[in-house]
């Protein structure tokens, strides 16, 4: 019987080793992934952050093109109206005063 009860607990040692073993490398791979789930939630961030600035970099030079190009169009319409006032000048024999033609 000594033998018996020396050789189950003998077996029970081992299993509560083999379970130790198995919570400590649970718990090591636990921490192991939670570092790794906090740096890639940083990288995350990080990248978030990099598109909105390009984003709002992008939309910005867009305002920015898009104003220049309306300026742009402003100044052609103020030259072509120039110029089309005096080739009208010009034809009615009117250049030497600046008439405003009622429609």
């Amino acid at each position: 019987m000594n033998t018996q009860l020396a050789f189950a607990f003998g077996m029970l040692a081992m299993v509560a080793i083999t379970m130790l073993v198995v919570i400590v490398v649970g718990i090591v791979k636990v921490i192991r992934h939670d570092k790794q789930f906090k740096n890639i939630k940083e990288e995350v961030g990080f990248i978030h952050r990099h598109i909105s600035d390009t984003e709002r970099s992008i939309y910005s030079e867009i305002s920015e093109t898009r104003n220049k190009f309306d300026q742009h169009i402003d100044e052609l319409k103020r030259e072509l109206q120039a110029y089309t006032d005096s080739r009208i000048d010009k034809t009615l024999g009117t250049t030497g005063s600046k008439q405003i033609i009622k429609s």
